[in-house]
């Protein structure tokens, strides 16, 4: 088995309500975002796109919380992650749905009665959920959109499209707080996270990643050795340091980078090793 870093677990109450203020705020504001988008280009593709997008978006702006309130606790991440995808998600419906019944629809010429009334609805619809779901069933019967070259999409392949919609802004949201601040090394005797050294270290491409996990494991470091002359290969591997100062633990992950050519603009990196851990001494 391979040996890697472990949240230790630490989660305050202090630095969860701050994650949650946070990821509340996101998921108000920005599915507020996702309906204009969406109604500014009704092209499923591009709403998919969207959806993708605010499920990201929120999973960055959670990322942040667990940064600044030092959550180390990987359920609990995933927890928040989940509550502020469901609230986003919910809270799209409720602008959304009161745009389709305002009485001016979606535009941005609204007036200040219009404008105040718009919000009224949203409030009413947010404390309302069963009122919402007979609008939302009754938006189904006639379609809220159409594919070129077809009348309103309407019924069953309504509600898997919406179900998709669901699963993709959950899933963005769950992508990232996943394998985002919460999964990278924390230095316990310092009280904050470790920083990634840079630049970082260069090595010939890992061709064998049990055989460097075995010289590791021997503390033999030599396949850690900087070698900027590696940059005059095709391939390479990168070594990114994860510190501390006076921690005596660091981390180490190893990515396999593929240099740009032809069409291919920018480097292809795949993690041969992640989070490894190292002692400080001998030093690397």
């Amino acid at each position: 088995m391979v040996e890697k870093y472990t949240p230790a677990g630490h989660a305050s109450a202090a630095s969860v309500i701050t994650t949650f203020a946070i990821g509340i705020v996101a998921s108000l504001l920005l599915p507020l975002f996702y309906i204009i988008l969406s109604q500014l280009i009704p092209n499923i593709w591009f709403i998919a796109i969207c959806a993708f997008l605010l499920g990201m978006g929120l999973g960055l702006t959670i990322n942040l919380g667990i940064k600044i309130g030092k959550i180390r606790n990987f359920q609990i991440a995933l927890l928040i992650a989940i509550v502020c995808s469901l609230l986003a998600f919910y809270v799209q419906w409720v602008f959304f749905d009161a745009v389709m019944y305002s009485r001016r629809g979606f535009t941005f010429s609204q007036s200040s009665t219009d404008l105040k009334q718009l919000i009224l609805d949203m409030g009413f619809l947010f404390v309302h959920p069963g009122i919402l779901f007979k609008e939302i069933v009754a938006l189904n019967e006639i379609g809220t959109f159409r594919i070129q070259g077809s009348s309103n999409i309407s019924g069953i392949l309504l509600w898997v499209i919406w179900m998709g919609e669901f699963l993709v802004i959950i899933g963005g949201t769950l992508l990232i707080v996943g394998n985002g601040q919460v999964k990278l090394p924390y230095s316990e005797l310092n009280d904050q996270w470790m920083t990634p050294r840079k630049p970082g270290l260069l090595i010939p491409f890992v061709q064998d990643k049990e055989h460097l996990i075995s010289q590791l494991n021997k503390r033999n470091f030599d396949a850690l050795k900087n070698n900027p002359e590696v940059l005059r290969e095709p391939e390479y591997g990168e070594v990114v340091i994860y510190e501390a100062l006076g921690d005596p633990t660091k981390y180490i992950s190893v990515l396999n980078v593929t240099a740009p050519s032809g069409r291919n603009k920018q480097a292809k990196k795949k993690t041969v090793l992640s989070h490894y851990p190292l002692p400080n001494h001998p030093a690397i």
